[in-house]
């Protein structure tokens, strides 16, 4: 099993992104299902049933801001990037297992989709790191390569 420094997620405004997030510290992806009650007169027993009715997903983050040129040296998404994001832009995302100089090679592709920065927040603290999160709202489906979907028989 590999450690959590080596799943990055990439972010773009064009399709198949290949730019981690600088300086990330923290990546989640949630999801859930919505789901409306269905049971009946002749559900048996006391148990509830449920139909699902959609899903929803967003993705969370945290990182430190750095420098423009310190960002330029990485080759991933800046600050500035992020910014720019939260203008109503349709986003290209993937969640990839990484390796190499940075983590910044692409080993295999864990999930990928669409989605739209809906919150950008800045701290800095005194006489500490300043940093940053972000939170993505999904759209549309995520998708999931055939090969990364566990068959359970691990």
């Amino acid at each position: 099993m590999k450690r959590g420094q080596y799943y990055r997620l990439l972010l773009a405004a064009a399709a198949n992104p290949s730019k981690v997030i600088a300086a990330a510290k923290t990546m989640s992806l949630h999801c859930s299902l919505q789901t409306e009650e269905s049971s009946t007169k002749d559900t048996t027993g006391d148990a509830l049933e449920y139909d699902a009715t959609g899903q929803s997903y967003d993705i969370s983050g945290s990182g430190l801001v750095l420098t423009p040129a310190d960002t330029l040296n990485t080759g991933a998404n800046s600050l500035n990037d992020m910014e720019g994001y939260v203008q109503n832009t349709l986003l290209y995302w993937r969640i990839c297992l990484m390796e190499g100089t940075n983590n910044r090679t692409v080993v295999e592709e864990i999930a990928s989709g669409q989605c739209k920065c809906t919150q950008l927040q800045i701290q800095g603290q005194n006489k500490q790191n300043a940093s940053y999160n972000y939170t993505l709202n999904g759209y549309g489906p995520i998708t999931v390569p055939a090969e990364s979907v566990s068959s359970g028989d691990d």
